[in-house]
């Protein structure tokens, strides 16, 4: 099943590639009001590069397809997810985010299904380019449209406001740092709420080579009191939110990885997960995927 789904990225790569080049080609002949670097950097305010988990502050039209695959035990469970963010004005923006989620798909008994759907409007309340900031706000809603007794969501929705921050840097603007602070209350229908806290940071580097080295941080702290009958509903939680099950009430992981970036706008890559402050949550997490910007 990995490979077939390694097959399927990579067709779309394919397919999108003689675009990318066409348009490669294209960008030289254009002058530097259109892209000024020939390289395939416009330079613009702000430059957008997509890490893997971190939310991005910055409002866009894209389409965003990722496959991830997390090995604890060496037992797998593979999410595809498919999501869709839109720019409507300079300061008003969302997203929808579809996943496809399957459990256990090497043992034969898993299951497989659409999992809890997310919306979420952005708000970006302020943006300087002469300082290269973008501060924002997003109000994600996580529905309970996956089945919860196949492990393919939870038994309830999931409010997640959260802050947002992109700092560019660099006189040539190719560097970025992005932030994200977010507050995650589960709604449940028949048991008690709870409560996690989520914060990742991450940097990036756009270099001449179109190449975009990405290192991130990601954590998730569960507040409150801890209830061992939402042991089940905390683990596909902290899964959508870049973690993943643990036994600890904190969980801190690192990612490092690449995208590259076509001149018409596209950017694929693929980067590796792994637990640091709770060795026995998970082995790592592969992620393999690529963004397609709308003009």
């Amino acid at each position: 099943m990995v490979r077939i789904l390694v097959i399927v990225f990579v067709a779309l790569g394919v397919m999108f590639l003689p675009r990318a080049l066409h348009a490669q080609e294209q960008d030289h002949d254009h002058d530097n009001d259109r892209h000024m670097a020939a390289d395939g950097h416009h330079g613009g305010f702000p430059e957008f590069v997509d890490v893997f988990f971190t939310h991005h502050a910055y409002l866009e039209r894209k389409l965003h397809l990722r496959f991830d695959a997390t090995v604890e035990n060496e037992v797998n469970e593979f999410e595809e997810t498919a999501e869709l963010a839109w720019q409507f004005n300079r300061w008003l923006g969302g997203e929808v985010e579809v996943p496809l989620i399957q459990t256990d798909p090497d043992e034969g008994d898993g299951n497989s299904g659409i999992g809890d759907i997310e919306v979420a409007p952005i708000v970006s309340f302020y943006q300087n380019p002469e300082s290269m900031t973008i501060l924002s706000v997003r109000s994600g809603f996580v529905l309970p449209t996956g089945d919860e007794e196949e492990g393919l969501g939870v038994d309830g929705w999931i409010w997640e406001p959260g802050f947002l921050l992109w700092q560019g840097y660099g006189e040539s603007r190719r560097g970025a740092i992005q932030a994200e602070l977010t507050y995650e209350r589960f709604y449940a229908s028949e048991e008690e709420d709870e409560e996690e806290l989520v914060y990742n940071i991450a940097w990036s580097h756009w270099l001449p080579s179109n190449w975009i080295p990405i290192a991130e941080l990601n954590g998730v702290t569960r507040l409150g009191e801890e209830h061992e009958e939402h042991e089940e509903e905390l683990a596909v939680l902290k899964l959508a939110s870049g973690g993943a099950e643990s036994e600890d009430d904190t969980l801190i992981s690192a990612t490092l990885g690449f995208r590259y970036a076509f001149g018409n706008g596209q950017q694929w890559g693929a980067g590796v997960q792994f637990p640091i402050s709770d060795s026995e949550a998970y082995d790592y997490r592969l992620v393999i995927g690529g963004i397609i910007h709308f003009n």
